[in-house]
């Protein structure tokens, strides 16, 4: 199955703009096709000062906002100028960010670690949420991160879309950038930790306007765009050369087609 054909989209984000950076032009291909797509961002919740840790805290500066209400309010505005840039809708969801869900993870190792034993069931009740938004379709295709980074949210999400999966709703896995650019290893790694949860590999060319819709999408993320771009001095050239060495020499993103178990 290819994943343009499709009635309907929505396209899961752990955190504000991993849709934008990983598969933003496959959402502007549906969106500008004139199909119903919605981007729905998973960690979206106010942030109440008693949330911000010293881990969280450093967060904050590195994005260059302290004040928890600013840190929603712009990044909430970050997300809502991507997606118009995409052509697509947009919901919040109210999970925390996982830096700000206690003393769960409080450091990179943490995040990047074991998912909490308390969360184990977040995804089965993650699926239950979108069955019951007002955006959700009967026949819709779904987008879910990889999981490649090993981001515990990341990985959550990707959980929810095989829970869906098992379903019958038709799930497909994007790759998750920047990681899988700055780690290419990463994304082998992450398919071998998934196994046959996975079918075969599917190219998704992305015309230029699209892509440029995508890097477009990327740029409205200007609190994070120096940290998860800091490997590099022209983040555009190296979103266009992944995208490119995707395609054979044509911007293309790349998704499975998630299995039910």
């Amino acid at each position: 199955m290819n994943p343009l054909d499709t009635a309907s989209a929505l396209f899961l984000q752990p955190h504000y703009d991993d849709v934008a950076l990983s598969c933003g032009g496959t959402a502007a291909l549906l969106a500008t096709g004139g199909k119903p797509v919605t981007i729905i961002t998973v960690c979206a919740s106010d942030i109440v000062a008693t949330m911000v840790d010293d881990f969280a805290a450093w967060k904050h500066e590195r994005w260059r906002i302290s004040d928890p209400d600013e840190v929603v309010r712009i990044r909430r505005a970050e997300d809502q100028a991507s997606a118009d840039a995409l052509g697509c809708d947009l919901r919040w969801l109210g999970i925390p960010d996982a830096i700000y869900r206690g003393e769960r993870y409080t450091s990179d190792a943490d995040l990047f670690g074991p998912i909490h034993a308390e969360e184990l069931e977040m995804a089965d009740h993650m699926a239950e949420e979108l069955v019951g938004l007002p955006e959700w379709r009967e026949g819709n295709t779904v987008f879910v991160p990889l999981g490649v980074g090993g981001h515990v949210d990341h990985r959550i999400a990707f959980a929810t879309g095989a829970a869906l999966a098992d379903r019958g709703v038709t799930i497909f896995a994007y790759v998750d950038c920047p990681y899988a650019i700055h780690t290419p290893s990463g994304v082998p790694a992450r398919l071998a930790e998934v196994g046959d949860r996975l079918g075969s590999p599917v190219t998704v060319p992305v015309a230029d306007e699209a892509f440029e819709r995508r890097l477009a999408a990327i740029a409205c993320y200007t609190s994070q765009v120096p940290i998860i771009f800091r490997f590099t001095d022209d983040w555009r050239a190296a979103v266009r050369r992944f995208a490119e060495e995707t395609g054979d020499g044509r911007p293309a993103e790349r998704f499975w087609r998630v299995r039910p178990c």
